[in-house]
């Protein structure tokens, strides 16, 4: 799409887009129909750590809404990614077509399903937990929340005028930073509790959490 249509445009909506905000309003409904306390607990867990072990003691078998809270959060990353580039490169945006989307979503799904099949590797080769579980499980317990928190900010970004957009942008890349600086550091000392030594909680930030991270904005930049 050349920037002078970009300029022109109104917002950055496609008629697409509504299909993502109405999958993620589904999976709400559904989690807070089947799952009342769900959401709520959620939250607790993200804020209180004694919540979280608690949750992850006496949580029931809820895949369906495991998996539905973590797609939307694929669904929802992958959109602001998406809207980011439309913005801002316009033309990436109109070299790559209907596929950057897509790539974006499973460029999301695929660096945590990478750190999921790290952690177990670790946890297996190591023979010993040293609380990865409970990081794994506070990995994805923020993804869940952070899918919650991107829903409206998504919406305002793709619907509200192009020069509003742009500050809405910078205001999510702020929230998914910040949320990712708590997890680490609340991370960090849940594994110095747990006796860690500082060489593999070193080791454990640089390859699950920086590396990553680094490797998808190099790669958002050079698309």
């Amino acid at each position: 799409m050349p920037e002078a249509s970009i300029r022109q445009a109104v917002n950055l909506s496609e008629d697409w887009m509504v299909l993502v905000f109405l999958f993620a309003l589904f999976s709400l409904a559904y989690t807070r129909r089947v799952h009342p306390a769900r959401i709520l607990r959620l939250w607790n867990s993200i804020w209180n750590i004694r919540v979280m072990r608690q949750t992850i003691r006496e949580e029931p078998n809820t895949p369906r809404a495991n998996l539905l809270f973590n797609t939307v959060f694929y669904t929802l990353a992958g959109l602001v990614a998406y809207v980011s580039i439309k913005c801002y490169r316009p033309d990436i945006a109109e070299q790559q077509g209907a596929l950057l989307y897509p790539a974006l979503v499973l460029s999301v799904l695929a660096i945590y399903t990478i750190k999921r099949l790290t952690l177990r590797a670790i946890t297996f080769i190591s023979d010993g937990d040293f609380s990865l579980n409970e990081y794994e499980y506070s990995v994805f317990l923020t993804n869940r929340m952070l899918g919650l928190v991107l829903l409206p900010i998504a919406l305002f970004v793709v619907y509200f005028p192009i020069y509003q957009a742009k500050a809405l942008i910078g205001i999510s890349i702020f929230l998914v930073f910040a949320m990712l600086c708590y997890r680490i550091i609340r991370s960090v000392l849940t594994a110095i509790e747990s006796g860690v030594t500082p060489f593999y909680i070193l080791f454990y930030i640089c390859t699950l959490e920086i590396l990553p991270s680094a490797l998808g904005i190099k790669w958002l930049v050079t698309i």
